[in-house]
């Protein structure tokens, strides 16, 4: 058993999406699904895998077991012999792919947790290969889309919110680095205003902070004095309850604001923080900055690493330019 996906090669060679018919499929009983489903909950609870991953991998397969108790297919049972194990996982990965409009990675996902639960079967798993995903084309937020998103933020977002995305756009920062950042790491004095970033063990860097980012910065600093429970955490961005803000906060918090600046819509990609971060290395090079400096400034040991900044989509030099 494991979470790695297989990409296997076999029967399914050659099979396009629609050639296998539901009808083909055969079908089992509502209460054998039920019963089916049970045993699995205990087979997950006592398998190594992480939480998480038990909890997808069982919603995954009540979905699965429920899609088979709901049609009369043929007398072929899909949970014991392999050729009605294939017949019944093309069937619903093509449902998946149609009815339902998954997107790859969503398909494939649902693929491994099949690949999982007719391990537990002892039957193995299906002979399916797994959906092709395209990379998406690194990217970069021009100057129109990066004022749509502030615009975004100061329209539906918080004070804290206005410093994260700032701080995100205007450093380059990692989302987890960011995430680590405790008060005393934000240097915003007048002159020569700063982000101090320390990650992975290594040397602190320090980050120049544009004017707009810092104003943003001391404003939530501010604000964060009268934040509930300070007095438990020094972290700079805090949760609703005065923890340490955590990576999938933040990214989901990113998305929001990019979806509501109609982002998404125009680009058809999300906008994440590591799209943020692309933008401030595709600035930098952009504007003619070093490679050495751009690594350095975002934390990279090689300045060929930074150099990959200057393949996303063209984005137009920002204003300022940390020297």
């Amino acid at each position: 058993m494991g979470e790695v996906a297989r990409t296997t090669v076999g029967e399914d060679a050659g099979t396009t999406m629609g050639e296998v018919a539901e009808e083909s499929v055969g079908g089992i009983a509502e209460d054998r699904a039920q019963q089916v489903l049970v045993e699995y909950e205990r087979a997950l609870a006592d398998s190594p895998l992480a939480p998480q991953t038990r909890r997808a991998y069982r919603s995954r397969i009540a979905g699965f077991l429920a899609w088979l108790a709901d049609h009369d297919g043929g007398r072929a049972d899909p949970l014991t012999e392999p050729p009605a194990r294939d017949a019944a996982v093309r069937a619903y990965r093509s449902r998946l792919k149609s009815a339902r409009r998954s997107r790859p990675a969503t398909i494939n996902a649902v693929l491994t947790a099949l690949d999982h639960f007719y391990d537990h079967l002892r039957i193995g798993p299906a002979l399916i290969v797994r959906e092709e995903q395209v990379a998406p084309q690194p990217r970069a937020l021009h100057e129109d889309e990066t004022r749509r998103l502030l615009a975004a933020v100061r329209s539906g977002g918080s004070l804290r919110d206005a410093a994260i995305v700032h701080t995100l756009l205007h450093t380059g920062v990692r989302v987890a680095e960011l995430v680590a950042l405790d008060v005393e790491d934000a240097r915003l004095g007048a002159r020569q205003a700063r982000l101090v970033v320390t990650t992975r063990g290594v040397e602190a860097r320090e980050i120049p902070l544009p004017d707009e980012s810092r104003l943003v910065l001391r404003e939530w600093v501010s604000i964060r004095r009268g934040w509930p429970g300070i007095e438990r955490t020094a972290a700079l961005f805090l949760n609703r309850r005065g923890g340490r803000l955590s990576t999938r906060s933040v990214d989901a918090l990113v998305v929001r604001l990019g979806s509501v600046a109609g982002l998404e819509a125009d680009s058809g990609q999300r906008i994440t923080p590591y799209v943020l971060r692309q933008t401030f290395g595709h600035r930098l090079l952009a504007s003619g900055a070093d490679p050495d400096r751009v690594a350095e400034l975002m934390g990279h040991r090689r300045s060929e690493t930074a150099r990959r900044y200057g393949a996303v989509r063209a984005a137009r030099p920002p204003d300022d330019v940390p020297g």
